[in-house]
């Protein structure tokens, strides 16, 4: 199962996920089954970092098998039989 960690750039402020540890040759967030598969995992641990980002520094040529930008993050806790929307549940959101 390959590991990750989230960084957030204090340079320019952006967050993205990379992998630390890749389960197999090769594998990474296109060809690693873990990824993707909706099942709900602890979060990777956040590291504060004074680089710039992957697409700061080379803007679309880094590998996005090894590194993903985080777009979006949601403070949201779920209660429920699964992550995804349509599975049974209550969300709580604070606004």
């Amino acid at each position: 199962m390959c590991t990750t960690i989230h960084y957030r750039s204090r340079s320019c402020g952006h967050h993205w996920l990379q992998v630390q540890q890749a389960c197999g040759p090769g594998m990474g967030f296109t060809y690693c089954a873990r990824f993707g598969d909706g099942v709900a995992r602890e979060p990777s641990p956040l590291v504060r970092t004074d680089s710039a980002c992957p697409s700061c520094v080379l803007p679309n040529t880094y590998d996005r098998n090894r590194a993903r930008m985080i777009v979006d993050i949601r403070g949201r806790w779920r209660w429920g039989f699964g992550p995804g929307r349509g599975d049974p549940g209550v969300e709580c959101a604070v606004m």
